[in-house]
This record gives structure tokens, C-alpha cells and sequence, in this order.
């Protein structure tokens, strides 16, 4: 009775907190599981670390310094990273990669990890990125495709040399590598030698209305400089002429004035060094460039802006005399430098920006008559650009696009040394020879002795051989103590080696992936539209498609097919904060035992800014990590992972209050494993403090 009458006057509320207290009591006397886990959490449940090898920096002292550190603080494991970027060397003898002296250091790591029940994993190539080192010959790096074109008249034999595509190591045509790596300790490094094979030849008859620059004759004139029309329709994308920078708030300009009206269709701008730099991903903000159009030569009006990171625009015809681009000089921009924009993700550089020359280099300028595929370079995958659903190319009449009957298979007719004999029929006819070159792109940052050519993505072949070796290298490090006991995993980092967009056997992977030849399609992605703009838009889409899941097939789930030979498994990243590649990055994930992702302290990545954020993360950061919990949830892993808390800034310049609020918002988007990413001149020296 009295307690019934104790209940009627606290009420619910509070026989709810005395039922609470009793299961608090009862829970503490049985042991609960709950509680047991909050104060000794299991392995799986521990954070893990990243674990930089700087520069040869490395002693055994240091490594049994910081693994017992490790395990005495919490962490559940370490993600290993033999790199080198500007590191001093503080030890008396530098262990170099794969050496003798380096391998033993290595095993001990491996056994002392072992035995304190750590968890060790290693990057999938020296460095971090991507999968790379000096066992990847040419004919197995990643590639580009690159073509040159003959004209020839119909109804006469023809009988020559086909003009050879360019051989140049590089991004783009016969643009040259600007260099693959972050480490300073790379740049003396050659370039590997050119490389080139032959993938197909077609001819196709050109409609009526396409005329070249060379045909028309056009006038040059410029605001300044000295521009040669030859020279800027050239198809030479390496080497430029300075147009010189108007005064702030002013156009430069380069004129074409034609004779008689010329109706275009098109425009393609290459400005020279805004290929190859690899963590361009599009700079934002107006380009002040734009194509313009007049009849005298005076007042003139826009056709078209040229976006910023655009080379080819497509647009609705317009005719005229006087045609010419415009650059506005605009005040010049805080904090540009080192992160500039071109063709998104390409390979090369990564430094900071020389100071740029007092005007634009532009190295070739064509107008187009005909069709032509707006931003073909994006679509053709030479970038990983975002945004090209709303980058359709204008709609084209049947005068100004090539027959699909009118593209012929020549592949069989030329000889191994370019030649060609054949007899056009009517019309006028351009031949395209068709090959693929090595783009040059090299693992890093990584010592210069581990330092070599990324292997083609591409290819499942060269991918398992370059992964076999790689994995045999720390087989003979460890002693073999890999799979269950010591390095049981591999990470795959952030993309970032840049795009590609061939492989040996690219036209039979198409044809097997989407059911349809490309050889008739061949034409489009190098610019002109075949039967329609619409059509041509889809073929660079099944294309762009093809490439992805030959990426995410052959590099990523082959990877986990060759752990688990060994009784290994992978965490994986990949898009970090922006579109690093055309691959899906849930694709990317969906066979790694953790989906991983990343996330910077501050707001601009690699440029991040060392004052503390106010809370939570920037956007590009949240979606990766949702995206590897979506991968989580659909394709059956418990865990979701990040490369977490990393800053550009200055050393102390965060504190655990400061960095809260980035791990409470990677914890809302669904991480449950954090992977700090600890950083110092030289981990394995350093002895962490508790």
C-alpha cells in the first residue's frame, strides 16, 4: 500500500528513475556487456592511425617507441606509409626503401606489432598514391589516347604517310608531363621514354560546310602579340604565343576577319600549361573569357562565355565577319596559388604556381564550321570534370554532322610503318589514326629509389602483376608474417594519379560492355558529331562508363581478389573531397572489407586554413564520408572508415577542442572508425607523448 501510494504521488517520471537506478545496480552486479565494452572496448572498436615513414627517418628505438606508445594510449593499428617529401635527415644512416637494412627495420615493426596485437596495414605503393613503383615498365603505365588527322580528296588515289599522333609522355596530345610527384626528392628524376602503340585507323567524309581555318583564310589581328594563323591551327598544344594582359577591367583579345560571313559552330581555345596539373579540379568563379562576334569590326557582341576550364565549346550557329576571343584582366585573386584549375585530375605538378607571366600563352585557336561535341575533352574523360549532364552539345542539322555510313574501317590497310594506300570515294575525307601513349604519372610522394610509373588502371593483367611483386617485396620484409598475423591489410589512399582513358584492349572491352563496336564512333572523341549531337553526347557517356567499371573491376575488386589469396584485405578511399576520377566511388568501395574516406580539419583541404572551423566539416567531406556508409550499408561491411582530422596548417595549431567538432560531424555522417592521420617530421623518431 505504501508504495503504490508513493507511486500515485511522484508519478511516472519518477518510478521511472528509480527502475533506472535498480537496472543501474543490477547491470554493475552482473557484469553488463555494455559497460564492459565502454571500459576495456575491444580492438575492433579502437581507432587505428596513420604511420609515416618520412624520408628514411627510421630506427628500430623509434619504432618500439611509437608502436608501445600505440598500444598504451588505445590505438587499434596503423596504416604504414613509406614516403618522402622534405624531411631532414635526423638519423645517422638512412634506411632506403626495400634495402636490406630498411626490410629488417620493417620485420621488426611487423613482429612487434604482432605481439602487442596491433593491427598493420601498408599504401598500395610506396608513397600513397596510387599504385605505382620502378617495376612498372612503360607498356604497363596508365595511357591516354592520341590521334593525328590526314585530309585527302575523294575519287584519287591516295598514297602516303599517315601523320604519326604524338609520342610525348604527357596528359594530352603532345602536351609533356609536367612532373607526377609531391616529393622534392623526385625532381631530378628523367622522364621515362616515350612510349606509343597504334589502337585503329578510320576514314570518314566530312560534310559539305566543314572548312578549316587554313581554307578560309581568315585575317589574325590581336590587341598584342604576335599571332600566326598557321601556328594557332596547328594542332601543337605544347608551345604558345604570350597574349599580353590588358589593363585591370579591360579586354586582351585575338581577332579572325574573314572575307565573306562564315556561320560557326563551335570554338576550341588551349591556353598552354593549364593541362597536367594534378589536383586541378576547375577553379571557380567567372573565366572573363569569351568568344564575341560583329559585322564591321567594331561593335561586337557575345556569342559565348568560354567557362572556366573549358578548351571546347559547342554552341548554336552565328554568323559573321569578325570573330573574335576576348580576356578580361580581372584583379588579381588572394590564395590562387598552387591548386589551379585546366583539365581536372590530370596527372603532374602539384607544386605551387611560378608567378604567371604578364599575360595568356595561347598555344592553338581553331573555329569549327561544322559539328562539334561540346567540352570533348571533359567527355572524352582526358578530365574527371563534374557537371557535364548540363554540358549537352547543341542540337546540329543534318548538314553539319558525319553519316554514321560514312566512317570507314582502314585499320587492316595501313602499314607498320603509317603508310596507307586507298582510293577515297567523292567527298572530302579526313583519315584518323588513332594510338595511345603512356600519360607518365609516378607514385608518390615516395624516396626516389621507390618511385616508378602508376600502372594502367585498365588492365587486370598488369594491375594483378604489378600488385604480386609489390606484395612479394614485403613478403621477404616481413618474413612472411602476413594474412592473420602481422600485415594483414592494404590501403588504397585518395585517387590521385589522374584520369585515363585507354588500355591495349579498350575497343573489345567496349564492345563486350556495351554491346555495340566504337570503331564507327571513333571520330567523336576527338570532336566531330557522328549522326547527331545527341548520339554523340551517349556514345562519350558509354565510353566515360566503360572506363569507370574497368577501373573499379580491374584495379579495385582484383585487389581484393589478390588479398585474399594471401589472407589479406584492403581499406579503400577514393574521392576525397571532389571528383578525382570518372569511377563511382561506391564501386571503388564496395569489395573492401572498411570503405574508407576522408576528412580535413578546415574547409579547403590541402589549402586548409589554420584557423579552427566553427563546426562540422565542409561539404565535399560530409558526402565522402556518407558515401562509405552508404557502401557500408549496401554491400554488407560494418565498419566506415576516415582518414581523419588531417590539417595543412601549422604544427599545434589544434587542440581536442578545436578538432570535436570535425569528429562529431564525421560521426553523424556515419564513421564509426576513425584513422587520425598523424603527422610529424619524422614519426618512427618522435616519441608521441601520452
Amino acid at each position: 500500500m505504501e508504495l503504490q501510494s508513493n507511486i500515485k504521488r511522484c508519478g511516472v517520471a519518477a518510478l521511472a528513475v528509480m527502475l533506472l537506478g535498480v537496472w543501474a545496480v543490477l547491470a554493475q552486479n552482473s557484469g553488463d556487456p555494455l559497460e564492459r565494452g565502454f571500459q576495456n572496448p575491444p580492438n575492433s572498436a579502437k581507432p587505428r592511425v596513420w604511420w609515416h615513414w618520412m624520408n628514411g627517418n627510421i630506427t628500430k628505438e623509434g619504432i618500439q617507441a611509437d608502436l608501445e606508445w600505440m598500444n598504451r594510449v588505445g590505438i587499434g593499428g596503423f596504416q604504414n606509409f613509406d614516403a618522402a617529401m622534405n624531411s631532414p635527415q635526423i638519423v645517422e644512416k638512412r634506411l632506403v626503401y626495400m634495402t636490406p637494412e630498411w626490410k629488417d627495420a620493417f620485420r621488426y615493426a611487423a613482429t612487434l606489432a604482432d605481439q602487442l596485437g596491433l593491427e598493420m596495414a601498408i599504401a598500395g605503393s610506396p608513397g600513397w598514391s596510387e599504385s605505382g613503383g620502378p617495376w612498372v615498365p612503360s607498356s604497363h603505365a596508365m595511357k591516354k589516347f592520341v590521334w593525328s588527322e590526314t585530309r585527302v580528296e575523294g575519287g584519287k588515289p591516295f598514297t602516303g604517310i599517315l601523320a604519326h599522333p604524338p609520342t610525348e609522355t604527357g596528359p594530352f596530345q603532345n602536351v609533356k608531363s609536367a612532373g607526377g610527384s609531391l616529393s622534392a626528392n623526385t625532381e631530378a628524376m628523367k622522364p621515362p621514354p616515350p612510349w606509343y602503340a597504334d589502337a585503329a585507323v578510320v576514314a570518314f567524309r566530312l560534310p559539305e560546310i566543314d572548312r578549316t581555318m587554313a581554307e578560309l583564310q581568315p585575317k589574325v589581328t590581336s590587341s598584342g602579340g604576335n599571332f600566326d594563323l598557321a601556328k594557332l591551327t596547328d594542332g601543337d598544344y605544347a608551345n604558345a604565343t604570350l597574349l599580353p594582359a590588358a589593363a585591370i577591367g579591360q579586354k586582351a583579345w585575338i581577332q579572325f576577319e574573314f572575307q565573306n560571313p562564315v556561320t560557326i559552330r563551335g570554338l576550341s581555345l588551349f591556353v598552354a600549361g593549364s593541362f597536367g596539373r594534378r589536383f586541378g579540379r576547375g577553379m571557380s568563379g567567372p573565366s572573363g573569357q569569351a568568344l564575341e562576334v560583329g559585322d564591321d569590326g567594331r561593335q561586337f557582341r557575345v556569342v559565348s562565355e568560354i567557362p572556366t576550364g573549358a578548351h571546347t565549346i559547342s554552341f548554336a550557329p552565328v554568323a559573321g565577319r569578325f570573330f573574335r576571343v576576348t580576356i578580361l584582366a580581372q584583379p588579381p585573386q588572394p590564395g590562387r596559388g598552387g591548386l589551379p584549375g585546366g583539365l581536372a585530375g590530370l596527372p603532374g605538378g602539384g607544386r605551387a604556381m611560378p608567378p604567371e607571366p604578364a599575360g595568356t600563352p595561347i598555344a592553338e585557336l581553331v573555329l569549327h564550321t561544322a559539328g562539334w561535341v561540346n567540352r570533348v575533352e571533359e567527355k572524352a574523360a582526358f578530365s574527371a570534370a563534374i557537371g557535364l549532364a548540363a554540358m549537352a552539345t547543341p542540337a546540329v542539322g543534318a548538314d553539319a554532322v558525319i553519316r554514321g555510313g560514312d566512317v570507314i574501317d582502314l585499320s587492316s590497310q595501313m602499314g607498320s610503318d603509317g603508310s596507307l594506300k586507298w582510293i577515297p570515294p567523292a567527298g572530302n575525307w579526313v583519315v584518323l589514326r588513332l594510338g595511345y601513349s603512356i600519360i607518365g604519372t609516378t607514385n608518390h610522394p615516395a624516396s626516389p629509389e621507390a618511385t616508378g610509373l602508376e600502372v594502367d588502371k585498365l588492365s587486370k593483367t598488369f594491375v594483378k602483376e604489378y600488385f604480386e611483386n609489390y606484395l612479394n617485396q614485403y613478403k621477404d620484409a616481413t618474413g612472411g608474417l602476413m594474412g592473420k598475423r602481422g600485415l594483414g591489410y592494404v590501403i588504397t589512399d585518395s585517387y590521385e594519379a589522374g584520369q585515363m582513358n585507354w588500355t591495349n584492349d579498350m575497343m573489345a572491352e567496349f564492345s563486350k560492355r556495351r554491346g555495340y563496336d566504337m570503331q564507327p564512333w571513333l571520330p567523336v572523341l576527338v570532336g566531330h558529331v557522328v549522326q547527331s549531337a545527341e548520339a554523340s553526347d551517349r556514345f562519350l557517356w558509354d565510353f566515360r562508363k566503360t572506363i569507370a567499371e574497368m577501373t573499379a573491376e580491374y584495379h579495385y575488386d582484383a585487389l581484393t581478389d589478390i588479398l585474399k589469396e594471401r589472407g589479406m584485405a584492403r581499406y579503400t578511399e577514393s574521392h576525397e573531397s571532389g571528383r578525382a576520377y570518372v569511377v563511382d566511388g561506391m564501386d571503388v568501395k564496395r569489395k573492401a572489407a572498411v570503405p574508407m574516406s576522408a576528412t580535413w580539419v578546415g574547409n579547403m583541404g590541402m589549402m586548409a586554413s589554420s584557423t579552427p572551423p566553427p563546426g562540422g566539416i565542409a561539404p565535399g567531406y560530409a558526402a565522402d564520408v556518407r558515401e562509405s556508409a552508404s557502401v557500408a550499408h549496401i554491400y554488407g561491411q560494418n565498419l566506415v572508415a576516415a582518414e581523419s582530422l588531417t590539417a595543412g596548417s601549422g604544427a599545434w595549431t589544434w587542440s581536442p577542442e578545436t578538432l570535436k567538432p570535425t569528429a562529431d560531424a564525421e560521426l553523424s555522417n556515419g564513421l564509426n572508425r576513425f584513422v587520425s592521420t598523424r603527422r610529424s617530421t619524422s614519426p618512427s623518431m618522435i616519441r608521441s607523448p601520452d
